[in-house]
Order: C-alpha cells, then sequence, then structure tokens
C-alpha cells in the first residue's frame, strides 16, 4: 500500500468523514443565507480529495500544485466537467477552516459560486492533529444543442 492510501484509510477510521460532512453542512448554510443553491456531495471527488489531502499532510505544505494540476486530477475523476475550483486548507478544525475561507475572496467565491453543483471534501489529520482540507468544486459541460 502507498502512504497515501495508508492516510486515506486512517482519515476515514480516524472520523474524519463526519467532519466532512459537517464542512458540506457548513458551506451550504452559507450558500442558502445567500439564496444559492446547496451543493451535492459528489464521491468520486470525495476520494480524489481525501487522496490529494493526504499528500498534503505527508509533506506539511498545503498547495495546489502537489503531484499534478488540479484540472488534470479533477478531469481524471469527471472527465465531462467544463468548470472546476479548488479549496486548501489547514487548519485546526472544519468550523475555522470555513471562516479562514469565507474571509479569502477567491476561496469565498469559489464557495458561494451558484454555478458549481458539486463538491468533493476530502479531510485528513496529521500527526500535529492538524487537518489538512480540500474542497473540489465541479460543473458538467453543458449538452451541445443541435440546430
Amino acid at each position: 500500500m502507498t502512504f497515501a492510501f495508508l492516510l486515506v484509510l486512517t482519515a476515514q477510521a480516524g472520523g474524519t468523514v463526519e467532519l466532512e460532512k459537517r464542512m458540506l453542512e457548513l458551506i451550504n448554510v452559507e450558500r442558502d443565507a445567500r439564496g444559492i443553491p446547496p451543493l451535492e456531495l459528489h464521491p468520486e471527488l470525495s476520494d480524489m480529495a481525501r487522496e490529494y489531502s493526504a499528500k498534503m499532510a505527508s509533506s506539511g505544505r498545503v498547495d495546489h500544485e502537489r503531484d499534478r494540476p488540479m484540472d488534470e486530477r479533477i478531469r481524471k475523476v469527471l472527465p465531462n466537467t467544463c468548470m472546476f475550483a479548488e479549496n486548501v486548507s489547514k487548519n485546526t478544525s472544519v468550523d475555522y477552516a470555513l471562516s479562514d475561507l469565507m474571509t479569502s475572496e477567491g476561496h469565498r467565491d469559489n464557495l458561494l459560486n451558484p454555478r458549481y453543483i458539486a463538491v468533493g471534501i476530502g479531510i485528513v489529520r496529521s500527526e500535529d492533529d492538524y487537518l489538512y482540507i480540500t474542497q473540489e468544486f465541479s460543473r458538467p459541460c453543458e449538452p451541445r444543442r443541435l440546430r
């Protein structure tokens, strides 16, 4: 097994899946307060986000291009994605993490963009008890209309 895979298994066993659900709930409360439709949790995007969070946790660094560009990672999971974004964070709780993300204009724009309909959330707790959080936002391509 790879180190990243072991971290993902540890994350799932350590209760971070409940933290991911809490993060989705917090995001959708923010969207609802502004009249924006809720995001739906996408299981495959969440798996990818967990794996990415595990890589960040193992390196102790938060960034968007740990192994390969975000668009490649998202399109590997959802090839029919025309619009996508990513938020990454390191914090001690999901509540603090969302608060920090909401104070950053670019991150807030991703969280509140009404064009995104799906999100993958992956959270991994590192050995120093920090949460490494990845949020993957997506919108599928519109089907082409025949004239």
